[in-house]
């Protein structure tokens, strides 16, 4: 690491913004480690978690309570993690050496048919949603679907009532129209938390310019991730590959709207990533452990990325917002 982009993370607040799992999967550490207290150590601050992964992202009522309670007790016992349930909280978990976490859900496949129950989710602490996976739901048509028919009216109130109590929409896995209805219905900004640009790699998971356009235009911002079938498919990518989607992304739509994200569940097994068997139009032949990148495959080289932007000419600045003043940006329009 060099002392520039040590200055750059010792100041940064890093935002992961889909960072996986704390709790369930739980990542596996050296006796006497905590997984909060290496990632404080290895440069990260917030993870965007996901809060049911197993066995798919789109959970039911009962898992996802289940998954909530696990996460508000783990909080009550783990003093070096934090629940973020507003932006004061990032702050505080950043100045007292605490891991965030922020209980986002890849699926409204709880809620059913039950607006209600969304309001429920907010009392418990979630703070963003994911309008579908990758499949047709009752809000909209996921990335798979091929009639990309975009936000049902259902899909309509989901939007406004998030908007109402201040939950993050998310249009990760989302279908193109889908994704441009909700920019459009939604009276806040909204994120696509983990992808990246489908210019570069065609894969139905990358978004496309006029999605990136439409999210930047109403405030919100894109992540790219480092999931390798989304960088390149071609071979294994390499932090370079990965860095070029972020030029592209900054041409595009300006570095005020381009966030940080892996998409690592650092608790998962070959045994619980199902994900080719069910979507191979997204792995495109990429197997467990060939997910990450060469020169980022592991949380500890968090510097690499940093000394990769600044050996692009990016300023301190640019890097900062990237690494999480984007992101945070967006939070303090939409939570309330």
């Amino acid at each position: 690491m060099s002392p520039e982009a040590k200055r750059i993370l010792d100041d940064a607040i890093v935002v992961d913004t889909l960072g996986g799992a704390v709790v369930h999967p739980t990542p596996h550490m050296p006796p006497g480690e905590t997984y909060e207290g290496n990632m404080v150590k290895w440069g990260w601050n917030v993870l965007h978690g996901c809060l049911v992964s197993e066995p798919s992202y789109t959970p039911t009522w009962e898992q996802i309570q289940r998954a909530i309670y696990e996460n508000l007790l783990n909080f009550e016992m783990s003093p070096g993690v934090r629940h973020i349930e507003c932006v004061d909280d990032i702050y505080a978990a950043k100045k007292n050496g605490q891991l965030g976490v922020i209980f986002g859900v890849q699926s409204p496949s709880c809620i059913e048919l039950q607006r209600e129950r969304i309001r429920l989710l907010y009392k418990w602490g979630l703070r963003s949603l994911q309008l579908t996976y990758m499949e047709r739901n009752f809000v909209g048509d996921g990335c798979l679907e091929p009639e990309n028919k975009g936000l049902t009216h259902f899909g309509m109130q989901v939007v406004r009532e998030c908007n109402r109590l201040g939950i993050l929409i998310d249009c990760s896995h989302v279908g193109i129209q889908t994704t441009l209805d909700a920019v459009r219905e939604s009276k806040k900004p909204i994120v696509i938390s983990h992808t990246a640009v489908r210019a570069i790699t065609e894969n139905p998971r990358c978004v496309t310019d006029e999605q990136m356009k439409a999210v930047a235009d109403k405030g919100g911002a894109i992540g790219i991730t480092t999931f390798s079938p989304f960088i390149r498919t071609d071979r294994q990518p390499t932090l370079e590959d990965y860095l070029d989607h972020f030029d592209y992304a900054i041409n595009l739509i300006g570095e005020d709207h381009v966030t940080f994200a892996t998409d690592w569940f650092d608790g998962k097994t070959k045994a619980n990533w199902a994900t080719p068997w069910f979507y191979p139009e997204v792995t495109q032949g990429k197997q467990y452990g060939g997910l990450g990148l060469v020169g980022f495959a592991s949380r500890p080289e968090l510097p690499n990325v940093v000394d990769g932007f600044l050996r692009r000419g990016y300023r301190p600045e640019r890097i900062k917002k990237i690494l999480g003043d984007n992101f945070i940006r967006v939070l303090k329009e939409v939570w309330k």
